[in-house]
């Protein structure tokens, strides 16, 4: 599950690149989200076997999205399920280190 993940998705505001990183420590993981060009560190993320849950904001420009994300790995893609004040979103990113 660790790893650097990339994502190419649309969003109200166009075509966007993001990057997820993740870092495992037992049942939790940190990491961050890398989405406009601001990255966002976060450090609650909850794994319950191969599934992973994550709650919250990022900063991205003059907007503050506020993120509910559940998810799972299958191999090296990293699949995704955002609930946003944006709207919903599923996601799936490629691992790329």
């Amino acid at each position: 599950m660790d790893g650097l993940y990339e994502f190419n998705m649309k969003s109200p505001m166009g075509n966007m690149r993001a990057l997820i990183k993740i870092v495992t420590n037992g049942n939790s993981f940190s990491g961050y989200v890398d989405v406009m060009g601001k990255r966002n560190e976060f450090s609650n993320g909850v794994i319950k076997g191969n599934n992973l849950y994550l709650s919250g904001n990022i900063a991205a420009g003059m907007m503050n999205i506020k993120y509910n994300i559940s998810g799972f790995v299958q191999g090296n893609i990293l699949n995704l399920s955002a609930q946003t004040n944006m709207g919903n979103f599923n996601l799936q990113g490629t691992k790329i280190q």
